[in-house]
């Protein structure tokens, strides 16, 4: 608390010099003061770190419940499950008001059963002249009733002054509530006749100018009979119909289902073989149902701007590859002119550079399906072909060449220039890592072409990298770019073939299967 330099106190106090005491009790107020609104800023950092809390723990759960019950999953299968659950609720709805009507409110069954029983005894009435009604007739095979069953079931037919015409009691008065008389206005009621609980419904009948009026009446007893004789079997009846109904619509909307989504099914097979090589595929907008068409037609869209980009791609590939290969050739001329001491290594360099252009630019080729011109072809003279074209350079390096012919093989549908690659580099490749004196094998059979060396093999590890581009084995001989079986590749592709390699008795085997 600050020192009051208006009491005396405080006055002596400012005229003279503070002592330590004062500085001490200042500081002790404003540490007070400090330390309480420390208290009060923890407190309200805690709060707002528990609101916090709570925050985050309510967007945890939101966000869970949102992954749970909007993760992807079968549109069909939740269709059916919806439509089954709702069919399920709705079955389960019925039975509970099925059983309230005629357990709880059994008595709005009871009056409608009495009330046809009241009608079909004014069909059965006769009448005489004077339109007074004068018997019952009933049916044989329903005369019994009222005979056997006489306190159970029972009938009057009144006029409008409460006589009692014809009843199934001879000698009984009309029905009426305990301790009341007739009343031809009152439609239902209960009463009890020799201690017997009754029923009784009333319909008034008109006939020649006179009014008369029916009752039917059932004991309470004989009611309870009914409804657990007839009633319940029919509740039992009625829920064994509708499982059975339920089974078979659930098949039917499964059915029905399946035809709708087969559009769908359609529409995801022909885009999963969309590949680079068929990009101008396009999925039909025409058998798809109308909410669907925006998201095929979006898709369309986005494929024509891929393959847009693709092909702008594969034409600069083309277009530098051949920039290239002038420059290329007329730095070599200028080499071989000069008499510059390093030549050799130079005219090495560059015709490795031409090699990597003269791949980069078959690679471009062979990955437009557009560029093959496809046609009946040897396989035995283009692969005579290559082998030739590689023979000095298998003699270079001390590897022999066989080239084998299945008898009576087949001419095969190809483009003949992208299968002369093929071969060429499969063999090239096979020359590369031979060692001296090995021989490698082309066999050719109407199935497809294998090619066989005998060197160390290919370990586990390079499987999976053999055919992506720019990647090199470490034991080759030669200082390629590791497009060779890239371009092999692509060319199978092209084609619908299939090219796998793996390691032999001696050696490794790339074979091309033309039947997948």
């Amino acid at each position: 608390m600050r020192p009051d330099f208006t009491s005396p106190r405080g006055r002596d106090r400012a005229r003279r010099p503070w002592r330590e005491s004062d500085w001490r009790h200042w500081d002790d107020a404003g540490h007070a003061a400090h330390g309480e609104r420390c208290a009060r800023a923890a407190r309200d950092d805690e709060k707002h770190a528990q609101r916090e809390l709570r925050w985050r723990r309510r967007l945890a759960w939101h966000l869970v419940h949102h992954r749970r019950h909007h993760q992807g999953g079968s549109l069909g299968g939740r269709l059916l499950a919806t439509f089954i659950v709702a069919s399920l609720l709705s079955i389960v709805l019925a039975a509970l008001l099925l059983e309230t009507a005629f357990n709880w409110h059994r008595s709005l069954a009871l009056s409608h059963g009495l009330g046809e029983q009241a009608e079909w005894i004014e069909s059965h009435l006769a009448f005489d002249a004077a339109g007074k009604p004068v018997a019952l007739r009933e049916p044989e095979d329903t005369a019994w009733v009222y005979t056997a069953a006489t306190r159970d079931w029972k009938y009057r037919v009144v006029d409008s002054r409460g006589t009692v015409l014809l009843t199934s009691d001879p000698g009984a008065p009309a029905f009426a509530p305990a301790g009341a008389t007739f009343d031809a206005g009152r439609d239902r009621f209960d009463t009890v006749v020799d201690g017997l609980p009754l029923h009784v419904v009333a319909r008034l009948v008109a006939r020649g100018g006179d009014a008369y009026t029916v009752q039917a009446a059932i004991s309470d007893r004989a009611a309870a009979l009914f409804s657990g004789a007839i009633v319940g079997p029919i509740l039992q009846n009625a829920l064994a119909i509708a499982a059975v109904s339920l089974v078979l619509f659930a098949l039917g909307v499964h059915a029905t289902l399946g035809h709708l989504l087969l559009p769908m099914r359609r529409a995801s097979d022909a885009a999963a073989r969309i590949a680079p090589r068929n990009l101008d595929t396009r999925l039909s907008e025409s058998a798809m149902p109308r909410e669907l068409r925006p998201l095929i037609r979006g898709f369309n869209e986005a494929l024509d701007r891929l393959q847009q980009g693709y092909r702008v791609q594969q034409e600069f590939l083309a277009a530098a590859a051949h920039e290239l290969k002038t420059p290329l050739a007329l730095i070599r001329g200028q080499v071989e002119l000069s008499e510059s001491e390093d030549r050799a290594l130079l005219l090495a360099d560059i015709d490795r550079m031409a090699r990597q252009v003269h791949q980069l630019l078959h690679l471009a080729e062979v990955s437009e399906a557009h560029n093959f011109k496809i046609e009946e072809i040897d396989l035995a003279a283009v692969a005579t072909e290559a082998a030739t074209f590689l023979q000095r350079l298998a003699q270079r390096v001390g590897v022999h060449l066989d080239v084998r012919v299945a008898e009576g093989l087949a001419p095969r549908r190809a483009d003949r220039g992208a299968l002369f690659v093929l071969l060429k580099n499969l063999i090239e490749n096979a020359i590369q890592h031979s060692p001296r004196g090995a021989v490698v094998t082309v066999d050719l059979r109407d199935n497809g072409v294998s090619v066989r060396d005998e060197g160390a093999g290919i370990p586990a590890e390079h499987m999976p990298e053999l055919f992506k581009r720019f990647w090199r084995g470490e034991s080759r001989r030669d200082t390629g770019a590791g497009l060779g079986l890239a371009i092999c590749h692509e060319i199978s592709l092209a084609h619908g073939w299939s090219l796998v390699a793996r390691n032999g008795t001696v050696g490794a085997e790339f074979l091309v299967s033309f039947e997948l």
